[in-house]
């Protein structure tokens, strides 16, 4: 069943094509962004872009403006997407300190875009102009004659005039006629809500551990994987987003390391904080899901002394429980994934080396719950107590405080 993860607003340019989608917060209660605050709305719309399976993805395909809260453009992060794909709204609630005004420097020498949301030509926001690529001049609040007025002293700036709040043709005309180069309001397109199957995020108390190989000093590429490997729920949500149309990839994924290297350290910091904010899952479907992809990983060991297949056994016993940590059945998930056949095909039809290892542990869960005869799964029952032991002390020292 879809459920609402946020709403989308076309930008249109001059020619009547869309320019850019502003991304607004939608909750399924009719909470609004301004009960949940600025930092919560931003996280859970850029959370739900990305990681949600949604039902068109149209809006991918251009910039999206997103607002940011005064908290996070002094945090010194920045946004997860890439700069070219989004366009940062700074809204009349904003005050422009020094601090906001450096720190949107640093923003820009990053290569972020801002507009300048609801503008009001109020002297104190001058020091932004410079950094400015859109100015959007609410046309409710600013009537045409001092709008003109503005257009025309501000005509030394390389900025993109926005006219926001058009209801009528008439409007639309006046503001085309003027100069203005984007248009957004009810007579071009109304918000729609965008649907999908959201996905759930890990619970924040099982990332200490992740948290801290990320944020460490002289951070290693193996102790970062190790400690991603503790939680499977952020595994399936990184592996959604580095699948996401933001980061284009093309070649397929067979590991937990190649999405790590693929996302890289800032990015992969940058979602790992955000996936933090969001609502987490329930610690006895993470243990069932990775003491299998433990399980699995170590009958891939025993079986081929090189060890090549031990990271690829252990993303298809992950991927298998998909549909237990994130409530999406398999094949829906995995459709759009680019991991590699022979992983799909171990977790969907159980084939190959990997899906051999797959059927083997999960008819070896099926005896156990079972209270079944274990005799015939030879020394599968030791390697699950190793695991499963393995599993405890993990999720142990990650709970630490």
């Amino acid at each position: 069943m879809s459920e609402i993860l946020f709403a989308s607003q076309p930008i249109y340019n001059r020619h009547n094509e869309v320019y850019a989608h502003e991304l607004l917060y939608r909750h399924e209660n009719g909470i609004s962004a301004f009960e949940v605050g600025d930092s919560v709305a931003t996280s859970e719309v850029l959370y739900n872009l990305c990681t949600g399976l949604l039902d068109y993805v149209e809006h991918v395909k251009l910039p999206v403006c997103v607002n940011v809260s005064t908290e996070f453009l002094l945090s010194g992060l920045f946004l997860p997407l890439a700069p070219n794909h989004v366009i940062v709204e700074l809204v009349e609630r904003i005050e422009p300190t020094p601090e906001i005004v450096d720190a949107i420097k640093r923003w820009v020498d990053k290569g972020f875009r801002f507009a300048l949301d609801d503008f009001e030509f109020q002297d104190s926001w001058t020091p932004l102009l410079e950094y400015a690529s859109i100015i959007k001049v609410d046309i409710e609040k600013t009537p045409l004659d001092i709008a003109r007025q503005r257009f025309e002293e501000l005509q030394h700036l390389n900025v993109l005039w926005l006219a926001e709040r058009i209801e009528d043709e008439t409007t639309y005309e006046e503001y085309k006629a003027l100069g203005f180069d984007l248009f957004q309001g009810y007579y071009l397109a109304r918000p729609t809500t965008v649907e999908g199957k959201r996905v759930p995020s890990a619970a924040a108390t099982q990332l200490t551990l992740v948290i801290n190989q990320l944020f460490s000093e002289d951070p290693e590429l193996y102790e970062i994987v190790a400690a991603l490997q503790t939680d499977p729920v952020l595994v399936v949500n990184l592996l959604r987003i580095a699948n996401s149309p933001y980061y284009g990839l093309t070649r397929q994924i067979e590991s937990l390391k190649e999405v790590v290297m693929l996302l890289g350290l800032e990015p992969l910091r940058k979602w790992v904080l955000l996936i933090v904010s969001v609502k987490g899952q329930a610690p006895t479907k993470t243990k069932l899901v990775l003491t299998r992809a433990y399980m699995c990983s170590e009958l891939a060991r025993k079986k081929d002394p090189f060890n090549r297949l031990s990271g690829p056994a252990f993303l298809v016993g992950l991927l298998s429980g998909s549909d237990v940590l994130v409530g999406i059945d398999k094949d829906t998930f995995l459709q759009d994934l680019h991991i590699s056949e022979n992983v799909r095909e171990a977790v969907l039809h159980h084939t190959g080396d990997l899906g051999n290892y797959l059927t083997k542990i999960l008819d070896f869960e099926y005896d156990l719950a079972m209270k079944n005869s274990l005799e015939a799964h030879g020394d599968l029952f030791d390697i699950y107590q190793q695991c499963h032991f393995l599993v405890d002390e993990l999720l142990n020292n990650v709970m630490i405080d």
